[in-house]
């Protein structure tokens, strides 16, 4: 409220900067300051004493003991609807102008304040960002990346030893799923949130064992969580390499930082448990696949099996017919022999006389009667050419009627 009050100091400087020298010698009475004062209360009560409305921004906001009432209706008609009074919000109050007696301050006693004034300007400001995001093309950003099947890597940025922190450990313990947290600590309200913030987003992103970003707060006023609506925040999560995943206050709460997000989820708790169904899930369709491989397997085998013994069985009977249709011939073949044993047997005879001829011609006694001779050297060898003897080897000739035996005079090579 002191910015509101410091506009007013301004605007008494200004008058005080116009005043002139009067004439002294004008017979007018001399006031006290405290006479003084009261003058000028009453003046601003015929001008102000319903109250009046007046908008500024909070700076320097503290709690006295002043007016505690006041200060109290105030804080309250703002917690209804989640807003805190704290440093940098715009709020439209009324109350009434007065300058105390003690120390002669101007300020103005508060008794009531628009809380839609504020909703309003937070939401304006708000609507402007997302349309700067938009036109930047960095509103969709981060959903254009490639959020991973099995997210087991987590890279969380919260404020450790908070609620949200332990509730999503114990999410991830009790799923007893193989999780990896790298915890980023930062805070998450108030003075350097947001460069805490932004640092771990990228020192996150940058990193090479992280599969996804996970941002997290518990609940808390729209003040609270103002932080979370900085452009910052909004532009790191936007150029994050990886997708970035939020669960950040209670369900009704929508941020900035969950606008832009790859995926928002309305607590820390359901942020954790999409994470935890998203591994369970491929998990399972992983094990699934598995067991459909082998019931395929399963299934190729009995029918391979069913074949074969088809098969087997095709072979069998085919085996059978091909013995029953040999046993058919040969019993066909005896009636035949049985039915005409000479024609058979005469033809037998014919063939081996014809087989007896031929094998005379070829006995070689029946070629030396007609005046052929075999000649051997000493060695049993039969000589075919001139070039295996040599003069003075003896040799053995069988004629039709024995052997002779002579010795190599000299012989006649045609090819010497």
């Amino acid at each position: 409220m002191s910015r509101i009050v410091d506009d007013m100091d301004d605007e008494f400087d200004d008058e005080f900067d116009d005043i002139e020298e009067v004439d002294e010698s004008v017979d007018e009475a001399t006031l006290s300051v405290t006479e003084f004062v009261k003058r000028v209360n009453r003046v601003l009560n015929r001008e102000f004493g319903s109250g009046v409305w007046v908008q500024g921004e909070v700076v320097k906001w503290r709690v006295v003991g002043r007016n505690a009432y006041c200060q109290f209706r105030v804080t309250s008609l703002l917690r209804q609807h989640r807003v805190a009074m704290q440093d940098g919000i715009k709020v439209r109050v009324f109350g009434r102008p007065n300058v105390w007696d003690a120390a002669g301050k101007f300020s103005l006693v508060v008794t009531s304040i628009d809380p839609r004034f504020t909703l309003g300007d937070m939401q304006a400001t708000r609507d402007e960002l997302v349309r700067k995001l938009k036109t930047a093309g960095l509103y969709d950003e981060n959903r254009r990346r490639s959020f991973p099947d099995l997210p087991l890597r987590v890279g969380v940025i919260t404020s450790i030893g908070t609620a949200a922190w332990h509730d999503i450990l114990s999410r991830f313990e009790a799923s007893g799923l193989p999780f990896q947290l790298k915890v980023a600590n930062v805070r998450v309200q108030g003075d350097g949130a947001v460069p805490q913030i932004v640092d771990a987003i990228w020192a996150l992103g940058a990193r090479d064992d992280i599969d996804v970003i996970m941002m997290v707060r518990g609940g808390g006023s729209k003040t609270d969580l103002a932080c979370f609506d900085a452009e910052e925040i909004a532009v790191a999560i936007a150029q994050s390499r990886l997708p970035v995943v939020t669960g950040l206050g209670h369900e009704i709460d929508v941020s900035i930082a969950d606008e832009v997000a790859y995926r928002n989820h309305t607590t820390p708790t359901a942020c954790a448990a999409a994470l935890i169904d998203q591994a369970q899930g491929m998990i399972d369709r992983a094990e699934g696949a598995w067991q459909a491989i082998a019931r395929q397997s399963r299934s190729l085998l009995e029918v391979a099996e069913s074949k074969i013994l088809e098969r087997a069985a095709g072979i069998r009977t085919n085996a059978i017919g091909a013995i029953e249709r040999s046993n058919t011939r040969l019993a066909l073949t005896a009636q035949r022999i049985a039915a005409r044993p000479i024609v058979v047997l005469g033809s037998a005879e014919q063939a081996l006389a014809t087989f007896e001829a031929r094998t005379r011609l070829l006995d070689p006694v029946n070629t030396m009667a007609r005046g052929w001779s075999i000649t051997k050297a000493a060695d049993g060898t039969t000589l075919r050419s001139v070039t295996q003897a040599n003069v003075g080897d003896a040799l053995v000739t069988t004629v039709a009627d024995g052997t002779l035996t002579s010795t190599v005079k000299e012989k006649d090579d045609p090819h010497g």
